[in-house]
């Protein structure tokens, strides 16, 4: 399981102690589709996996590219659950935000599987989702995006290979209104950022009480815990970031939140080593009380 800092749960304490985040049959409906869910993953039933997904959906697996819409979501499915054995599965909700029309789930997951008759291997990190409620307050809500990614460092053939040559590359949106523009302009110092290796500076696009949920390592929540997390992995040193792209495949206004699905592609060097890393996010943007516009929470993982 994953060790969060003694921080952390006081922070998570302290969210759901706030019975305003999410109402109790929001909660309710969300913890029993966890619980169909581990159901159906366990028993291999690929139906009831996709039963909350949408054809708008966005689909944001670790190690996988981008999918839209029930159909390749259910293929994706297909395709792990033919490669792997899932002996057990589970999700603990640490927090649920309740963003008018949409509620933000963010939590952990332990998942054992069996890769093709190899070694069981412990497959655990953190997730987030975004449901969008229904108009029919008795009927449970769907899911608008989804994401996740591992809490350390693995090796990918623990995990099924899943063959996305017939996933249509991600396109960008291209921002219009005030706030989107607004949005870009925020990638884009981040980015500069990110070339000039400032995580000092980059930790600061983030709201004191954020969240960041990035690859390989635990969530990080707070500013101490985001600016120790930045100051070391954009670090000035002798890696080079040769190329780099942050784009925005889609955007969703949930009251005074904006939420961004985004993209990324970096070209990097280290002295004779290089490679290129290309993943996507879910960033969740607020502004500040001077009128700046910050993260709230983000998940991003690798493709």
């Amino acid at each position: 399981m994953i060790k969060l800092s003694l921080a952390f749960l006081f922070l998570t304490i302290g969210v759901f102690a706030q019975e305003n985040k999410a109402d109790s049959a929001i909660k309710k409906q969300i913890a029993e589709y966890n619980a169909s869910f581990a159901t159906a993953f366990i028993n291999g039933k690929q139906e009831d996996l996709v039963k909350s997904y949408t054809d708008q959906t966005l689909f944001m697996p670790e190690h996988s590219r981008q999918r839209v819409g029930k159909e390749t979501i259910r293929d994706f499915y297909k395709q792990w659950l033919a490669q792997a054995k899932v002996s057990a599965y589970q999700r603990t909700i640490l927090e649920l935000q309740d963003l008018g029309n949409y509620v933000l789930e963010i939590g952990t997951f332990a998942e054992n599987l069996n890769v093709n008759g190899q070694n069981p291997f412990s497959y655990s990190g953190k997730y987030s989702v975004l449901w969008k409620k229904s108009s029919n307050r008795s009927l449970p809500p769907t899911i608008a995006a989804e994401i996740w990614g591992s809490a350390s460092y693995f090796d990918d053939k623990n995990i099924p290979n899943i063959d996305d040559t017939a996933v249509p590359p991600t396109k960008e949106y291209i921002p219009t209104d005030k706030l989107t523009l607004e949005v870009k302009e925020r990638n884009n110092r981040i980015k500069e950022l990110v070339r000039n290796r400032q995580g000092a500076e980059h930790a600061k696009m983030f709201m004191p009480d954020a969240m960041y949920l990035t690859y390989y390592t635990p969530i990080l929540s707070g500013e101490k815990e985001i600016t120790a997390y930045f100051t070391e992995h954009e670090k000035p040193g002798t890696l080079r970031i040769e190329k780099i792209s942050i784009l925005t495949s889609n955007i969703i206004y949930a009251q005074k939140n904006i939420v961004e699905f985004g993209f990324y592609n970096v070209d990097w060097r280290d002295g004779e080593k290089n490679g290129n890393v290309k993943g996507k996010s879910i960033n969740v943007w607020k502004k500040n009380s001077d009128g700046e516009l910050l993260l709230f929470r983000q998940m991003v993982n690798h493709d």
